[in-house]
């Protein structure tokens, strides 16, 4: 129920509103909601036990997941890699998402065992704000072609000189 109240909403609207916001921006704020509320569960006493408030704060979390780094690390990567290593860059990042999140189901448990349930969601608070920062070194590709993004349009630009001015040769 929360995914379809929370999650799809998110998703949706970061479709639809991906360009106009910027991909950067999207991951960015996400990123932070996130690890805010994650902080919020975490440090409020209490909140875990409270169902509403709970389901309000998680769901919150839960729709900038989506609208967010759930989306935007589909489409960052077949942005961002340069146009030869698009393909190669692309199912690297996927993969090794994958794996975060493979290991993260298997990790959490002991995680909360050792840090119990107010450590993990703290901890995961700040990997949400280490996602937040890592964001501030990717350019935003939002309104560029794929060879703006990549620097490839400057050697495009020269090759079409070349082949104009071996015409008027």
């Amino acid at each position: 129920m929360i995914f379809a109240v929370a999650a799809l909403p998110g998703y949706l609207l970061a479709i639809a509103r991906m360009d106009r916001i910027g991909h950067r921006r999207l991951q960015l704020t996400g990123f932070l909601v996130m690890g805010a509320c994650f902080a919020v569960i975490g440090l409020v006493p209490g909140l875990t036990t409270a169902v509403v408030p709970f389901l309000l704060v998680y769901g919150i979390s839960y729709f900038f997941a989506e609208f967010g780094p759930n989306v935007t690390t589909f489409v960052l990567p077949g942005e961002l890699f340069p146009t030869r290593l698009r393909a190669t860059g692309h199912g690297v990042s996927a993969g090794v998402g994958k794996l975060g999140a493979f290991i993260g189901v298997f990790l959490f448990p002991v995680l909360q065992h050792a840090l119990g349930l107010r450590g993990t969601l703290l901890l995961t608070a700040g990997v949400s704000a280490l996602g937040a920062l890592l964001t501030l070194v990717l350019p935003e590709p939002a309104g560029r072609t794929l060879e703006e993004i990549s620097g490839e349009a400057d050697v495009i630009a020269e090759a079409e000189q070349a082949v104009r001015d071996a015409v008027e040769i």
